[in-house]
């Protein structure tokens, strides 16, 4: 076939990760991924490009999300800490501001 480049890929079947592998892609829905050789070329592409997206990019997407997590916690949980026994108990106003303390501590990580 003019156009086309083939090549041929073993699995050795002794080393654990390579027959994991071997047997993902014999269990693979082809209905699903149309073909074992579609995936394949799906699965190096996106290889490559998340090579191509630099280390600083991807902690910062990882911070982002971590921060965006918590945010939705706290704002979807009432969270009012217990104070400990003789322990001083925080103002409305005093507990604002540590929140807040806690949001600003956050943005250390951008």
């Amino acid at each position: 076939m003019k156009g086309v480049y083939k090549m041929t890929v073993r699995f050795d079947l002794n080393n654990e990760r390579e027959r994991a592998i071997a047997k993902y892609m014999q269990k693979l829905d082809v209905k699903q991924h149309q073909s074992r050789n579609h995936f394949t070329i799906e699965a190096l592409a996106e290889y490559i490009d998340l090579q191509s997206i630099p280390r600083e990019q991807h902690e910062k997407d990882i911070r982002s999300i971590i921060r965006e997590e918590m945010h939705s916690c706290f704002a979807e949980v009432n969270f009012v800490p217990q104070p400990l026994s003789g322990a001083p108990t925080l103002t409305a106003k005093q507990q604002e501001e540590a929140e807040q303390n806690i949001l600003d501590d956050l943005k250390m990580f951008d």
